[in-house]
């Protein structure tokens, strides 16, 4: 009984999220997007290539948050943080077919003109999900700051892109 009230209440949970979502998105994309949000442009570049971005700032659907045990740190708590990016159905074919030919090298996240994170391309990214670690150690909550930023750019480009396309 416990379990199946707890599933209950996590699909509740899940619902009201989706729903209040879903109206932030209706009112922003009705209302149009804030400019002044949009500080972050992620952009994925192969490192050594050609400077031109396999992905761009409009690709980008979403970023998560992350972190992983630092091995190199013996105290157990130490991290080292990144960011989860996924990216639409077209970049995702893009970057299978880049992450293919370029095994051994690797991706570059370039904010606004600074490479932020990398992710070493040992087999083909098929899911459209690249994890990145940022290039630089920042503390939990620089990290959760910069997540912030982005994930608010990310929305406002997304918004963008539905007003252009209407």
């Amino acid at each position: 009984m416990h379990s199946r009230l707890v599933a209950s209440s996590n699909f509740l949970l899940f619902l009201c999220r989706t729903i209040a979502l879903a109206g932030i998105l209706a009112s922003c994309a009705k209302n149009g997007f804030d400019p002044s949000k949009i500080t972050q442009r992620p952009r994925i570049f192969i490192e050594g290539a050609a400077p031109v971005p396999i992905i761009d700032e409009y690709d980008v659907t979403g970023v998560r948050l992350s972190s992983f045990s630092d091995i190199f740190n013996s105290d157990p708590n130490a991290r080292i943080y990144g960011v989860w990016i996924g990216v639409d159905r077209r970049a995702a074919m893009t970057l299978q077919s880049e992450t293919t030919k370029n095994i051994g090298r690797n991706l570059n996240l370039v904010v606004n003109g600074s490479v932020i994170g990398i992710h070493p391309i040992e087999k083909t990214v098929s899911s459209g999900f690249i994890p990145f670690i940022f290039t630089r150690k920042l503390s939990e909550e620089e990290s959760v700051i910069f997540y912030q930023q982005l994930e608010t750019s990310v929305l406002h480009l997304q918004l963008e892109l539905l007003n252009q396309k209407n």
